[in-house]
């Protein structure tokens, strides 16, 4: 169930909506603010084709110059003229990299009850997902939201205020267990499979499997394709952004997920999207994996690449399919037990912002 329905709660919604196809986890969290909402408005950040003049600004603010992001979809003008036509509970601001601070400006100057709120999937204290426009911006919104536990401190001494730390989420009309034909079981799946980008210790971690014997299946990103005559146990393939992506995950005997270490993540999005398309979850071992899903019952876990072969073939083996499917099951179990889906995490979220959130 939504939020507050009767409550005529009005929310602007942006972000980049029309990037990545189905699987994009910023039209994911929109679809579920609809949800908890009785009228929300958006406006679409996302650029299909990034310019020449976007990654010359973006480049020289890496490099340390307080340069701006072009606005090449006009986001701000079309923010400004909503905030003109309609009045707003909520403004929500996914990964706002190009929304300026004037905009927010004119939102407290016509709107001073609206309260706005950040929200972004990333390390937000890391230089290359920052702008010059969002660090502008931090004091003006009112509410931070980090999936980033370890930089709830640095945000707020960045100057953002009423910084929460939420945990990942997946999406439920996307995020479930499919039913496969068994073209798409031999298509998409295989004994063990891994879905994203091409990272140095992620590919050190497959290829020691792939070593030792066992069969691993990657759709990933252009420089996966390196590897393509590495080693007949390895498979590559393009990277997944359709209804083939949930699929993948429950075609896997075996779902490896990888930490992001450039932004020194606890948890990703895969940590809920494998478990709750029905996949067997074998993650990287941390604190947080280990409060989300109970290891050995409900995902499975590992700190080195001996311990992840090991583990491998412990669970490939014809003898162990009903402990792999029992985790599984409970994995999907776990999911909706403790509300991990956009819809309950963005219905906390508004209620967090609005006061109401219950202690």
């Amino acid at each position: 169930m939504g939020l507050i329905k009767n409550s005529n709660l009005r929310v602007l919604s942006i972000g980049g909506l029309s990037a990545y196809g189905k699987s994009n986890t910023c039209l994911h969290r929109h679809n579920a603010i609809k949800k908890n909402a009785n009228t929300v408005h958006e406006v679409d950040t996302a650029n299909t084709k990034v310019s020449l003049l976007y990654k010359i600004t973006n480049k020289l603010f890496n490099l340390g110059f307080p340069i701006n992001l072009p606005d090449s979809k006009k986001s701000n003008k079309k923010i400004s003229r909503l905030i003109q036509e309609n009045k707003y509970d909520i403004v929500w601001i996914d990964k706002g990299l190009t929304i300026k601070k004037k905009t927010l400006k004119l939102i407290k100057q016509l709107q001073p009850n609206c309260k706005i709120v950040s929200f972004s999937p990333d390390n937000m204290m890391m230089r290359f997902n920052q702008s010059q426009n969002f660090l502008n911006c931090r004091f003006l919104y009112d509410y931070t939201f980090t999936t980033k536990s370890f930089i709830v401190q640095d945000l707020k001494d960045l100057g953002f205020k009423n910084v929460f730390f939420i945990n990942k989420t997946y999406h439920e009309e996307f995020h479930y267990p499919r039913e496969l034909t068994l073209i798409e079981e031999k298509e998409l799946g295989g004994d063990v499979g891994f879905i994203g980008a091409w990272e140095e210790e992620r590919c050190h971690s497959i290829l020691y499997l792939v070593d030792n014997g066992i069969k691993v299946k990657v759709f990933g990103n252009k420089k996966w394709k390196e590897y393509i005559d590495y080693h007949p146990n390895l498979e590559i393939r393009e990277g997944l952004f359709s209804d083939n992506y949930p699929k993948a995950l429950r075609a896997f005997k075996i779902s490896l997920c990888f930490l992001r270490k450039m932004n020194n993540d606890q948890q990703t999005a895969r940590t809920m999207e494998i478990p709750a398309c029905g996949g067997f979850m074998m993650a990287e071992r941390t604190k947080e994996h280990q409060i989300l899903f109970k290891e050995g019952k409900e995902a499975e876990y590992f700190s080195t690449n001996e311990e992840l072969l090991n583990k491998c073939n412990y669970y490939l083996k014809k003898e162990n399919k009903e402990i792999r499917l029992a985790i599984i099951n409970s994995g999907i179990k776990r999911c909706e037990k403790s509300g991990y889906s956009n819809e309950k995490t963005i219905a906390k979220m508004m209620k967090i912002v609005l006061g109401k959130n219950e202690k």
